[in-house]
């Protein structure tokens, strides 16, 4: 299973990016949850293990819950390479214009 980068620094698709420096990590440890789609509505389909910041990026391993049908699914997309790439839900406590 691969390593994730959950974020890094750069540009996202909505034109803005996340300081890994200025990520708040103590509850996400307490409670490394993986949702699918960011929804919470449902429940999460794993866990995230070996949570590390490296190299200016969040990153981590999946721990899929092997006795959800969903997880198994997106599990199965993940290793067949169909499934490469993650995103965190955040809330923004500051905003600079800064491009530093």
């Amino acid at each position: 299973m691969p390593t994730f980068v959950l974020s890094d620094e750069s540009v996202n698709k909505y034109g803005f990016r996340v300081l890994t420096s200025g990520i708040r990590l103590e509850n996400f440890r307490k409670n490394p949850v993986m949702f699918y789609n960011h929804d919470r509505s449902q429940l999460p389909i794993g866990k995230w293990t070996n949570i590390k910041v490296k190299d200016g990026k969040l990153m981590a391993d999946p721990d899929f819950d092997t006795a959800d049908e969903l997880a198994m699914r997106v599990k199965d997309k993940v290793e067949k390479g169909i499934l490469n790439a993650t995103s965190i839900g955040f809330d923004v406590i500051a905003l600079s214009d800064d491009p530093a």
